[in-house]
């Protein structure tokens, strides 16, 4: 049988590739002589764990194009280390809004070691792009990127920013980002505004409330959930049911069970028989 031997050879030669690319980088950033090209050299150090490309990224964030800048901080993203974060840091305030967001979706791709330095910087990056009044929101875009990568690095120094946004942010997708997030973090913080989202936000919003409060478990959010059994909105009634699963186990059985029987939706029923059937009454399916 043969041996396939080119695949070390091949790294090796990607790492001398990327040795003279370094080497090239000297004190004048990234080579190139066009923003395309110092894109592409940017995207070659991008490589998890090299801390040691971190210097040219950052001379880069700091004076070359915006195509280059945002390319740069990928880069850092993608390197990952608590080092990467912290280069990442120093662009929060980029005069570019598109670079701004390219650091906030950075920091969604680093290392999960790197998830709760990322979350302090994603947080301190949050309270910079609130609103400035009334049709006055220029970094909308960029507050949405920093939502969406608290929801991947899911660490619970977000929660308060999260809730806030939640509470108070006009766009809907900025919310819905918020209230699924707040769920996965299981942060009993978020229990009374999701309490309002449900009574207050609109239907995507409300059914994701009444799963967040099933995922967080608190008995502050059971009155809510038996009372979303009985919703208008069938997604609500399905995720109220799953959310009551989670809470109470076997107790949940004989509600389950009644709701069950007079279901007239096809997803709220499939959910209830798939809850009972988890609870171990097989006879549901």
């Amino acid at each position: 049988m043969k041996v396939n031997r080119r695949g070390p050879s091949a790294a090796l030669a990607a790492w001398v590739v990327l040795v003279a690319l370094l080497l090239s980088c000297g004190s004048q950033g990234l080579p190139g002589d066009t923003p395309d090209a110092r894109a592409l050299a940017a995207a070659e150090l991008g490589v998890n764990g090299a801390n040691e490309n971190i210097p040219p990224l950052v001379q880069a964030l700091r004076r070359d194009q915006e195509i280059v800048q945002i390319q740069a901080a990928t880069s850092l993203g993608r390197i990952g280390t608590v080092e990467a974060v912290a280069a990442l840091r120093e662009f929060i305030d980029a005069d570019s809004r598109l670079v701004r967001q390219a650091v906030a979706q950075a920091l969604r791709d680093v290392d999960p070691s790197a998830y709760p330095e990322a979350a302090e910087v994603l947080v301190e990056m949050g309270h910079k792009t609130l609103p400035k009044g009334p049709d006055k929101d220029p970094d909308l875009l960029v507050r949405a990127a920093v939502v969406t990568s608290l929801a991947v690095v899911q660490q619970p120094v977000g929660v308060e920013y999260l809730v806030d946004r939640l509470e108070k942010d006009a766009d809907e997708g900025i919310r819905n980002a918020a209230v699924q997030t707040l769920g996965r973090l299981g942060d009993p913080r978020a229990v009374e505004v999701l309490i309002d989202v449900y009574h207050n936000d609109n239907e995507k919003n409300r059914s994701w409330a009444i799963e967040a409060l099933g995922e967080i478990g608190d008995e502050r959010g059971r009155k809510v959930i038996l009372e979303a059994l009985e919703d208008f909105d069938p997604v609500c009634r399905g995720k109220a049911a799953w959310a009551l699963m989670q809470m109470d186990g076997e107790k949940a059985i004989p509600l389950l069970t009644e709701r069950l029987a007079i279901e007239e939706d096809d997803m709220p029923a499939v959910v209830m028989a798939h809850a009972l059937a988890l609870l171990g009454r097989k006879d549901a399916v």
